[in-house]
């Protein structure tokens, strides 16, 4: 599997969500892809992929938070709502990195934490460090 697809993180949005504020998401690939590597953390996963959606919670577009572990590929999906809809859906690019690299930390701790075959808080400390520059600006 090619490095860059290991840390993957994609959106699913509404119409209300701009459409640049979604693909914030491709800079913090970029990095996590860059400097980490999937190996420190697990024998058994071959890929770590965030879908974080940006739906209005008072239509019916609206999903829940759930995750996904596909055994045979090693795949594992965390599909995660931003906490605040209204506030990503009027985020300033940099806004709205630092609300996925929060959103991205968060995912960690609720989906991977108690995994016996993941080290999710090495990842977890490895993850933030990556992040410092997003979430300090």
């Amino acid at each position: 599997m090619n490095k860059k697809n290991i840390f993957p993180i994609s959106s699913m949005s509404d119409w209300n969500v701009d459409d640049t504020l979604v693909e914030t998401d491709r800079n913090i690939v970029e990095i996590i892809n860059k400097s980490l590597s999937i190996n420190s953390y697990t024998k058994k996963m071959s890929r770590i992929n965030l879908v974080f959606m940006a739906m209005d919670p008072t239509t019916h577009s609206f999903r829940p938070d759930r995750k996904f572990w596909r055994w045979k590929s090693g795949s594992f999906d965390m599909y995660v709502n931003v906490p605040d809809y209204e506030k990503f859906c009027n985020a300033t690019h940099k806004e709205a990195k630092k609300i996925i690299a929060k959103l991205y930390l968060a995912s960690i701790k609720k989906y991977l934490w108690k995994r016996k075959d993941f080290d999710a808080p090495k990842f977890y400390k490895d993850v933030k460090e990556v992040f410092k520059p997003i979430l300090n600006s």
